[in-house]
């Protein structure tokens, strides 16, 4: 159908010491397990993925996706939209979103560089419109080690506002394997445990 290929199939574990998200913390004193499943065909990827929250209304979080991406030379560029859901849900939160990505990566040699945004016009809980934005540099110290650091700004209605920044080193193993460790941080960690600084330790196995 419209000349695509034949969907490629992936599926992906992750596990983290932390569960992390748009620079702050997702889960407390536990580990976050993520199960990701999709499809890719061309340019086109669809999927959906499973991940466990701390929160006071829900024990987890699915979502939905359809991903695009294209190359321009050295620049490739992507976007995307996902329906976002909580799961294991109490009480009657607003448990649903909408949630929309565009992003670019551009390599020069071993230095890389990296942006994204991710807006949604009503965010999961009490938060509506919901804008983050997030970039950095990355460098291959080795074929198989590369350095990266990102700053973040997430601007939010009906919940605070802040910013993000993280560095970290991530190692791949036989090209499947991802074990990433990280130092997290805002300037903002007046405003709770999922603001203040942190180290995680993650690994990802694509199958």
């Amino acid at each position: 159908m419209f000349g695509l290929p034949p969907p490629d199939p992936a599926f992906e574990f992750s596990i983290a010491s932390r569960g992390m998200s748009k620079g702050i913390a997702q889960t407390d004193d536990e580990p976050q397990i993520i199960l990701k499943g999709s499809g890719k065909s061309g340019p086109l990827e669809l999927g959906g993925q499973w991940k466990n929250v701390t929160s006071a209304s829900a024990r987890g979080e699915a979502a939905t996706f359809v991903n695009a991406s294209h190359n321009f030379g050295k620049v490739r560029v992507n976007g995307g939209v996902a329906y976002k859901f909580q799961t294991g849900v109490s009480g009657n939160p607003d448990a649903d979103s909408f949630e929309f990505t565009a992003g670019s990566n551009a390599g020069f040699g071993r230095v890389a560089l990296r942006a994204v945004g991710i807006y949604s016009p009503d965010d999961l809980g009490a938060a509506k419109q919901s804008l983050y934005l997030e970039g950095g540099p990355a460098f291959d110290v080795t074929k198989t080690i590369r350095a990266s650091a990102n700053i973040g700004r997430r601007e939010r209605d009906g919940a605070p506002d802040y910013t993000s920044f993280n560095f970290g080193l991530s190692k791949t193993i036989d090209k499947t394997i991802v074990v990433d460790l990280r130092y997290y941080d805002t300037a903002q960690s007046e405003l709770g445990r999922q603001f203040k600084p942190r180290i995680v330790l993650s690994a990802r196995v694509t199958f």
